[in-house]
Order: C-alpha cells, then sequence, then structure tokens
C-alpha cells in the first residue's frame, strides 16, 4: 500500500506536487522527496507538523536534532490517523517556506515503480533564495524586457523634422507643445 499526498505552497496551489510513498518511509525521505521535486536545498533547518483541518500546527517532526521528534526516526505510518490527514512542512526557517501537503488518497503499490515517487508535478517552483517577494514576480531583466515592450508600443510617433526635446534641424523650438497644440512665442500679459 502507499499513500498520495498532494504538497503545495501556501501562498500558491497552483504550484503542487503529487507524491506517492510508503507508510513505512520516514518522514526524513519524505522532506527529501518534497525538496528534489521543487529543486530545494535538503540541508536547511525544516519541520514537519501535524495539521487539523483548519491548518493549525500540532506535534512538530523536525529534522534538527533539537526537535523532540526526529524526521528519522518518526514514520509516516504513525502520524496518519485521518484519510484526509494534514501536514504543514516548513522549509528554510530564514525565509519561512511554507507548503501544506494533504493526504488524497491510500492506494495498491505499483509493480516497477520505486517509492517514493513524484506522480504529478504541476507548476514551475520558484528559487530557492528570491525571498518573500518571490510569487509572480519577474526578474530585472525580464522586468527590462517588459518595459521595453510597453514603451515602444505607447510611445507618441515622433515627427522625423524633430528631435526628441521638439528641436527642428536648426535646433529652432516647435510651435507644438506635445499633444499637437500650437501655441504663441510672444510673452502674454497678464
Amino acid at each position: 500500500m502507499i499513500y498520495r499526498f498532494k504538497v503545495w505552497f501556501e501562498e500558491e496551489e497552483d504550484i503542487n506536487r503529487v507524491i506517492d510513498i510508503q507508510p513505512s518511509a520516514t518522514f526524513l525521505e519524505f522532506h527529501n522527496t518534497v525538496l528534489d521535486s521543487i529543486g530545494f536545498k535538503k540541508d536547511l533547518p525544516s519541520s514537519f507538523f501535524c495539521s487539523d483541518d483548519n491548518w493549525r500546527k500540532g506535534k512538530e517532526i523536525s529534522l534538527n536534532e533539537n526537535g523532540k521528534i526526529k524526521m528519522t526516526d518518526a514514520k509516516l505510518k504513525d502520524f496518519v490517523n485521518d484519510p484526509h490527514q494534514k501536514f504543514i512542512y516548513i522549509t528554510d526557517f530564514n525565509e519561512m517556506w511554507t507548503l501544506n501537503i494533504e493526504l488524497q488518497s491510500i492506494q495498491n503499490d505499483v509493480k516497477g515503480i520505486s517509492y517514493p515517487f513524484v506522480f504529478r508535478s504541476n507548476g514551475k517552483a520558484p528559487k530557492q533564495n528570491e525571498g518573500v517577494g518571490r510569487f509572480k514576480t519577474v526578474d530585472e531583466t525580464e522586468f527590462d524586457e517588459i518595459a521595453n515592450k510597453l514603451v515602444s508600443k505607447h510611445a507618441p510617433m515622433i515627427d522625423e523634422d524633430f528631435d526628441e526635446e521638439g528641436f527642428g534641424e536648426e535646433g529652432e523650438e516647435s510651435d507644438e507643445d506635445e499633444f499637437g497644440e500650437t501655441y504663441g512665442t510672444e510673452e502674454e500679459e497678464i
């Protein structure tokens, strides 16, 4: 038998993984599989928390030696007591990457597949070191490309006889403002 868990970023449910894992697997194996599936480093402080239906944290299962329950010792089957068991997983405590995990089903294992196994992968995971504003953001190069496209699409047509500052070929000022309105050249009295 295997557990099928859906794992997704707390901030972005569209980026998710479906992981099949044996009940006898340790939380350390689950930790490694989750991080491999999203391309994160495995050596940073991390913890699983048993959760209720309202995503409130319960017992902590920790990677480091300070935790009361260690990932190396804890088996999944000892903490799954609900058909839709939920866990909250936090890795990299500086950045507080938080993933929600929910048991989707309990199935028969398939011959020829070695578990744990990433059954499905949806969405591209963010880069681990992008910081707090990591979802739906663009990097500096992408921003410049988008800005250039917007500027070129919405830039006013420039008359060929005038340069960008509104001066003609001989350096004389144009009689039109930026909206095509003509204006007087003499000072008006108030």
